[in-house]
């Protein structure tokens, strides 16, 4: 029964590209210096881990590029990034629904790290797999299982069922979700150019109107 309902409530949800994305926009008022700062910390996390883990796996040079050691590289980072990378897709979550966010909040979830770093993993290589095989499966999954982390943490899913959930869901709508994505990293891609000043605005906005306002719209739906 309750397999049920949650396919009947996948049915039912819809969204508008531009509309959520104007939404997104409104909502950052007032936040979004505290998405900078948190994305701003996990760069740098990000930057020194790798560095750390490519002295023990070098991952060549431009023009002979060790793409094993990046990817190993990549995936043993995960325990260290994949809880603060949902730290900030939380942080969009709790602000939509009305709740006071601080940028401190994106370390909370470390006590999840071996879940949300198996997820990450699990998501990469059947991702990698179907880019590996005709390209549009990759690309599909890759915006199917956008939600896994923030199942994991806000619904208490295990990670099967996470995924699951999020590619059946993302799938009702797959078109649009993806056209959504597009919009928000070609935004991305514009507040980059000018030495990256625009990403002030166009980052925090990818994330609440992602996670802090497409999330609700495909998974609240039951609560």
């Amino acid at each position: 029964m309750e397999n049920e309902n949650k396919e009947q409530n996948i049915a039912e949800y819809d969204f508008d590209i531009i509309e959520i994305t104007k939404a997104g926009w409104a909502h950052m008022e007032g936040v979004k210096l505290q998405f900078v700062i948190a994305l701003a910390i996990y760069i740098v996390i990000a930057i020194v881990v790798n560095l750390l883990l490519s002295l023990v796996f070098p991952g060549g040079t431009a023009e002979e590029p060790n793409l094993l050691n990046q990817q190993i590289v990549g995936i043993l980072s995960y325990p260290v990034l994949m809880p603060i990378m949902v730290g900030i897709m939380m942080m969009a979550i709790n602000h939509t629904r009305g709740e006071t966010i601080h940028f401190q909040s994106i370390f909370n979830y470390y006590h999840l790290t071996g879940k949300l770093a198996l997820a990450g993993i699990l998501v990469y290589i059947l991702t990698m797999i179907g880019l590996l095989l005709l390209i549009l499966p990759g690309i599909y999954l890759s915006i199917a299982y956008m939600f896994v982390l923030p199942l994991i943490v806000d619904k208490g899913m295990d990670i099967w069922d996470a995924m699951e959930y999020s590619r059946k869901t993302v799938t009702k709508h797959w078109f649009k979700v993806f056209g959504l994505m597009v919009l928000l990293g070609f935004a991305l891609f514009l507040g980059a150019i000018p030495l990256g000043i625009g990403l002030i605005w166009t980052a925090p906005l990818m994330f609440i109107t992602t996670y802090g306002l497409l999330y609700p719209v495909m998974f609240d739906q039951e609560d």
